[in-house]
């Protein structure tokens, strides 16, 4: 099969940006593990993203077949996320200025693509679209999805679900969530899950310590609140310590210290512990000791953080909620709470520490589940996609 000429394109989070940081989360997992299996299969792979800082280089190799080269798009420092709908024309003019021959186009987030559209329009390139989340449409709450940062995205994710060739989601309920919105033709979904890294997540054979694990950008939508509630809800005799990795989103900069107040209004200071943003062998080392990860998001597309606590053997109690009934087998590799009651959520941490034998039982199956999706495999299905926009 011919080499595809590939370029990734991304424009508020730098794809080599530590998640847990600023703006880095489950998209920078996806988007850097495939890239880097792409160019791995032989593909010829560009990542594509904003110069922030003026120290950083115009390309650098980060592997064989793998580049990635930064662009001049506005000011060349961060940008909160809530500012960088203003980085979309200049992104355009930068990618058209940038221009090397590539077969396709794959834009990550919504910022990207309403950026990268004009330019392979122009090109005769094909177009294919990610879009890891979804807005909440104006006045609804956190659970109809992430709260719109800037006033044209609801116009923009129109524009790019109507616009592009092909629509990459990460769950059904993603791509349903698209089309019911947007009015986008469900002929030209794909749906690709998103891996996890088996060899760097893998239980360390260590019986676990009596911790609970959070791990996300600290923002309201991933409701490190609810948490932190059901924390309160365990008898202080037998409660676990909670430990709380990752930083503030640029959009929410005071909110680690509104997390913190909740923790001491609730007498739980003792109780939790706040680690900052990991690098990945550090956080899989945090989850493979944990007894268990807890995600009570709002709202997720599909919850990758679910799949790399199950590679590690640590079950998962989590919302059911969008695309984590794809993340979590409920009953298997942990629970999905449908309510957002912490004495539910309490019951549910009490059951898997209260019973060893169900805990290993949990574990054991998380973790076949995890070893059943590999980012190779997850490559070789976007190669598919681009294959078919290509030819």
């Amino acid at each position: 099969m011919p080499v595809l000429r590939i370029a990734l394109t991304v424009l508020h989070t730098s794809p080599v940006l530590q998640p847990g940081m600023g703006e880095a989360g489950g998209l920078n997992v996806y988007l850097l593990n495939t890239a880097q299996h792409l160019a791995a299969e032989g593909h010829d792979v560009t990542l594509i993203t904003r110069r922030d800082s003026p120290e950083l280089p115009d390309a650098v190799e980060l592997a064989p077949n793998l580049r990635l080269v930064y662009l001049s798009a506005g000011p060349e420092h961060p940008l909160a996320k809530a500012d960088s709908e203003q980085l979309i024309e200049p992104f355009t003019a930068a990618l058209d200025d940038w221009w090397e021959p590539v077969d396709v186009i794959h834009s990550h987030h919504w910022f990207a693509g309403a950026a990268a559209i004009p330019v392979a329009q122009e090109r005769g390139v094909p177009h294919v679209q990610s879009y890891h989340s979804v807005a909440a449409p104006v006045g609804e709450d956190w659970g109809a999805g992430e709260q719109p940062e800037s006033p044209g995205r609801p116009a923009g994710e129109r524009f790019i679900a109507n616009e592009s060739d092909r629509i990459v989601a990460v769950s059904r309920f993603e791509a349903d969530t698209i089309i019911a919105r947007y009015g986008a033709d469900p002929e030209r979904f794909s749906i690709v899950h998103p891996a996890v890294d088996s060899e760097t997540f893998r239980p360390t054979g260590v019986d676990p310590e009596p911790y609970l694990v959070f791990a996300a950008r600290l923002q309201p939508l991933k409701g490190v609140d609810l948490a932190i509630r059901a924390l309160a809800e365990i008898h202080e005799a037998k409660r676990p310590r909670l430990v709380i990795a990752g930083e503030p989103a640029s959009d929410f900069p005071g909110y680690t210290q509104q997390v913190r107040a909740l923790g001491e209004e609730l007498g739980l200071e003792e109780f939790i512990e706040y680690r900052g943003s990991m690098g990945r062998d550090e956080l899989a080392r945090l989850l493979s000791g944990a007894q268990v990860l807890l995600n009570p998001s709002h709202s997720e597309t599909y919850g990758i953080i679910n799949v790399e606590a199950a590679a590690c053997g640590t079950p998962v109690i989590a919302s059911r909620v969008g695309g984590m009934v794809d993340s979590v087998l409920d009953g298997d590799s942990g629970y999905l709470i449908p309510s957002r009651d912490p004495r539910q959520w309490a019951a549910a941490i009490e059951r898997i520490l209260d019973d060893p034998g169900l805990r290993e039982r949990l574990s054991r199956s998380a973790r076949q589940f995890a070893l059943s999706r590999g980012w190779r495999e997850a490559a070789r299905e976007l190669v598919d996609v681009y294959r078919g926009e290509v030819e």
